[in-house]
C-alpha cells in the first residue's frame, strides 16, 4: 500500500518506534483519572480543543486564517505526542486529519490533502482495533477517489477496509463505494464479494413512513445498514405530478414491499419502492409540487429524511413582519411574569391537524403508526376548547389582529422504551410527559392558545417524528421538553438550547444522550447542518429560548428553589432538525443530581416548571406581536 508521509506524521512514527512507552507520563499530581483511564487534566485539554474546533467551523472571523487553523491542529498533535499510545491518541489524529482536510477544501492548498491522508494512515495502521480505524480507511479513500483522482488507489483501499472490518459502521459505504468504481473504472472487487454469498451482505431497505401536508411532506426510509444513496428530481410540466428518485446502493427490498401505496395525503401522492438492480432500491416520490426539498441521514438506527416543501400561498399583508435577532433579554425584562390574558380561541380558526402517520405494512397496504387521536385536536366541546354556548373570553390584541403566535407544539422527551435518562428511581420519561401536561394547559387555560402534544400518554416515537408533526400540523412554535444527566453528580441547572452547531463539547454531550447517538455521529452531523438549516427559525429560536430560559431561573428562584442558571446554548438535535417554526429543547433539571431528583419527585416543582415554561413562551409572544405592531 501506497503511504504518502508529511514531515509531521513521520515525526509521529519516529516518536512510535523509538519509545516503548508514553512520551511524557502524566503524574497523579496532574489530576484524577476517569472511568476512561484518561486524566482529568488531559480530557480537559482534548474537549478545549474541541471547543476551538467547533469554534473554527463556526465562525467565518477566524476560520479564514490559515494560522487558526494550525493553531488548532497543533492542540490536538501535543495531546498525541504527550500519550501516543493513550485512550485519546487515534481521536487526536482523527481530528487533526479531518483538519487538515478542512484546510484543504477552504486555502486550496495539495500538501494538506497529504497530511490528512497520513494521519487517517496513522490510525488504521497503529491502531487497527480502535473504532476509528474503519473511519480512516474510508475518509483516506474519499480523498484519492475525489480530491486525487486516484480510483485504483481508493479501491486499495476500500478494499482493505471490507476485508478487516467486516463489521465496521461504513463496511456497506465502502461495498457501495467499490462497486461503483469497478463499475466506472473497471477497478475490480474481492473474490468474496462476487460469490452468491455476496448478496447476503446487501442491506436491506424497510417499509417506508410519511407525514404530509398541503405544502409539505416528511418520508423516513430506514435499512439495516448504513448505505450510501444519490437522489433525482424528474423534470415535469408545470402543474403535473413530480417525481423524486432516491437510489440506495448495495440494497436489496423484500419483494412484499414493492407494491406501489397510492397515498393522496397532503402534497404526496404515491410511493414505489423498487430494485433498480441486484445491488441498488429505488424509492420513487410522486409529489404534486416541490419547490426545494431536503435528504439527509441519521444514525443509531441509519435512516434517510426527505423533507419535500410545495410552494406556499402567501397573503398580502400591509406590513411585514419583523426580523428578529438574537437579544439580550432587559434585566428589567427577566423576572417579568407576563399576567394572564385567558383568551378565548375563536371558533372559527380552521386549520389542519397533522395527518396520520404512514408506512407500508407487510401486505404491502398501507399501516397507521400515529392515531389521529393521539394528538390534542381542538374541536368545540373539549376541554381543549370552550364549550358552546359559554361566555366569550377577552382576545388579545394580537389575536384580534390576527398577528402572533396561536398554535404551540408540546413534545415530551423520549417515551416507550426509551426512557431517557434515569437515577434516584425516577425516569425522564415520566416527568416530561408530566411537565409536558401541565405545561399544555396553561398555555391553553391561561395564555388561550391551542396545544397540540406529539405523545399524550407513553409511547416510542421516533426523534424524526416529532418534527413531522409540527411541521404538517403548522405549528407557530415547537417546544420539546427534557431533562438532564450528567456523569458528575454535583452537575445541576437549567438550560435551554435551539438548533445550531454545537459551540464546546458539553453542548455536544447533551446532544448525544438526548438524540441517542454517539458523538462521533453528532461531530459528522455538523459537516451538513448547515444546509439543513436553512429553513429553520434560528434567530427567532434563540429569542424565544432566552424568554423561556429567563423565566425558568428567575421563576423558580422566587418560589424559593435556587438553581443555577447554565444559560442559552446551541447544539445540533436531531428533534429540532427540519422544524419550520421557532424551535427549542428545555433541560428543565438534572435527573442524576440528588437535589435535582428530589425536587422532581414533588408535584409542586413540577408546576412551577410548567408555569415558567408557559410564561417564558408568553412573554416570547407578547414581545414578538409588539415588535411587529411597531412597523
Amino acid at each position: 500500500m501506497i503511504r504518502q508521509k508529511s514531515s509531521v506524521s513521520i515525526l509521529v512514527s519516529l516518536v512510535l518506534f523509538m519509545l516503548s512507552g508514553p512520551v511524557a507520563q502524566i503524574s497523579a499530581a496532574d489530576g484524577n483519572t476517569g472511568a476512561t483511564g484518561v486524566p482529568e487534566a488531559v480530557s480537559a485539554r482534548y474537549q478545549e480543543a474541541k471547543d476551538y474546533y467547533y469554534l473554527l467551523i463556526r465562525d467565518k472571523t477566524i476560520q479564514n486564517k490559515r494560522a487558526n487553523w494550525q493553531r488548532g491542529i497543533r492542540d490536538f498533535r501535543r495531546i498525541y505526542l504527550d500519550d501516543p499510545k493513550g485512550a485519546l491518541a487515534p481521536r487526536s489524529l482523527f481530528m487533526m486529519a479531518k483538519m487538515y482536510y478542512r484546510m484543504y477544501m477552504k486555502f486550496h492548498n495539495r500538501s494538506d490533502l497529504d497530511e490528512s491522508i497520513a494521519y487517517y494512515n496513522n490510525i488504521w495502521t497503529i491502531f487497527p482495533e480502535n473504532s476509528l480505524a474503519d473511519d480512516a480507511l474510508y475518509w483516506s479513500a474519499e480523498i484519492y477517489r475525489k480530491d486525487k483522482n486516484n480510483p485504483t488507489q481508493a479501491a486499495k483501499l476500500l478494499k482493505t477496509q471490507v476485508m478487516r472490518f467486516p463489521h465496521g459502521d461504513r463496511y456497506a459505504q465502502a461495498l457501495n463505494r467499490l462497486r461503483e468504481l469497478d463499475a466506472a473504472h473497471g477497478t475490480g472487487l474481492p473474490r468474496e464479494l462476487t460469490d452468491s454469498g455476496a448478496m447476503a451482505q446487501l442491506a436491506k431497505v424497510l417499509p417506508v413512513q410519511y407525514w404530509s401536508s398541503d405544502d409539505y411532506t416528511r418520508i423516513v426510509i430506514r435499512s439495516s445498514a448504513p448505505v450510501t444513496y444519490t437522489s433525482s428530481l424528474l423534470t415535469g410540466k408545470e402543474n403535473k405530478t413530480r417525481r423524486l428518485h432516491i437510489d440506495f446502493n448495495q440494497s436489496t427490498i423484500e419483494e412484499k414491499y414493492t407494491t406501489p401505496v397510492p397515498v393522496r395525503e397532503g402534497i404526496l401522492r404515491r410511493i414505489h419502492s423498487s430494485r433498480l438492480d441486484p445491488s441498488t432500491v429505488r424509492v420513487a416520490l410522486e409529489v404534486t409540487a416541490i419547490s426545494s426539498y431536503k435528504i439527509f441521514s441519521l444514525d443509531d438506527p441509519f435512516r434517510v429524511i426527505v423533507d419535500v416543501r410545495a410552494p406556499r400561498k402567501t397573503i398580502a399583508t400591509s406590513k411585514p413582519l419583523p426580523r428578529v435577532g438574537r437579544e439580550k433579554i432587559p434585566a428589567a425584562r427577566r423576572n417579568e411574569n407576563p399576567s394572564p390574558v385567558t383568551p378565548e380561541l375563536k371558533a372559527t380558526r380552521k386549520r389542519p391537524v397533522a395527518p396520520g402517520t404512514k408506512s407500508l405494512s407487510h401486505t404491502g397496504r398501507p399501516e397507521t403508526f400515529i392515531v389521529l387521536d393521539e394528538m390534542n385536536k381542538w374541536k368545540p366541546g373539549t376541554p381543549e376548547s370552550p364549550a358552546k354556548g359559554s361566555p366569550p373570553r377577552n382576545l388579545s390584541l394580537a389575536q384580534q389582529l390576527g398577528l402572533g403566535v396561536s398554535r404551540i407544539v408540546i413534545d415530551p422527551g423520549h417515551g416507550g422504551k426509551d426512557p431517557g435518562a434515569m437515577a434516584f428511581d425516577l425516569r425522564e420519561k415520566d416527568i416530561t410527559l408530566r411537565v409536558a401536561r401541565k405545561t399544555a394547559n396553561l398555555l391553553r387555560d391561561r395564555h388561550g392558545y391551542e396545544v397540540i402534544m406529539t405523545r399524550k400518554k407513553d409511547r416510542s416515537m421516533p426523534l424524526e417524528e416529532r418534527t413531522a408533526i409540527a411541521n404538517t400540523s403548522k405549528a407557530d412554535l415547537f417546544i420539546s421538553i427534557h431533562v438532564n444527566a450528567h456523569p458528575r453528580k454535583s452537575t445541576r441547572g437549567v438550560e435551554t438550547f435551539f438548533l445550531n452547531l454545537a459551540t464546546n463539547t458539553e453542548a455536544m454531550r447533551v446532544a448525544a444522550r438526548e438524540n441517542a447517538t454517539s458523538s462521533h455521529n453528532i461531530s459528522d452531523l455538523q459537516d451538513i447542518l448547515s444546509d439543513l438549516m436553512q429553513n429553520s427559525k434560528i434567530q427567532e429560536s434563540s429569542v424565544l429560548a432566552d424568554y423561556v430560559q429567563n423565566s425558568l431561573v428567575s421563576g423558580l428562584r422566587q418560589s424559593n428553589y435556587p438553581t443555577r442558571d447554565l444559560g442559552v446554548k446551541q447544539a445540533p438535535f436531531y428533534v429540532l432538525i427540519g422544524a419550520e417554526m421557532p424551535a427549542i429543547l428545555a433541560e428543565i433539571s438534572f435527573i442524576s443530581n440528588p437535589e435535582d431528583a428530589r425536587r422532581l419527585k414533588e408535584e409542586a416543582y413540577l408546576d412551577e416548571i410548567a408555569r415558567r415554561i408557559a410564561a417564558g413562551v408568553a412573554g416570547y409572544v407578547e414581545h414578538q406581536t409588539t415588535a411587529a405592531l411597531r412597523l
